[in-house]
């Protein structure tokens, strides 16, 4: 029985240490999220998504990345390119922590660079400008992550 409580106890622990991670530590160690890290720290946004009080982050998988030819993927990479690769990195954050429990139908809001997005829950699935979301409420130290099978392309 005190096996027990104590594996309970580590496992506890390392909940509450998962949630005191920051968004940049949290996209970082996510095996998942290795080109979405490759983009956050190419952008050079780390700093400024650090700020932020509250995030939502709708983060596309590393499969998700497969869908952009390679001259567009590599093409954000390329340092000329630092804008248009800002604008996609802060496309995929809101301001404000949104689990799946706070949403319920469907409604728009603005990403951190302004731009529109549309949240939307349909039987129990949650879609983010069409992407849908496929694991939802992974908690950081100041927010909330959903992983995405798309990556979300600004217009």
């Amino acid at each position: 029985m005190s096996k027990f409580i104590f594996i309970f106890l580590i496992s506890l622990s390392s909940l509450s240490y998962a949630s005191e991670k920051n968004i940049i530590e949290s996209i970082l160690e996510n095996k998942r999220l290795q080109k979405l890290n490759e983009f956050v720290a190419t952008s050079e946004l780390s700093n400024d998504l650090l700020d932020y009080e509250n995030l939502t982050l709708f983060a596309p998988i590393d499969d998700a990345f497969s869908a952009l030819s390679a001259k567009t993927y590599y093409g954000y990479l390329n340092k000329k390119n630092r804008d248009e690769l800002q604008k996609l990195v802060n496309f995929h954050f809101i301001e404000g922590v949104f689990s799946t429990e706070d949403i319920e139908d469907v409604f728009t809001t603005k990403s951190i660079n302004g731009l529109d997005l549309e949240i939307k829950k349909n039987n129990g699935i949650l879609y983010i400008n069409g992407a849908e979301v496929i694991e939802a409420n992974i908690k950081f130290s100041n927010g909330i992550i959903h992983l995405t099978n798309r990556v979300l392309i600004p217009k």
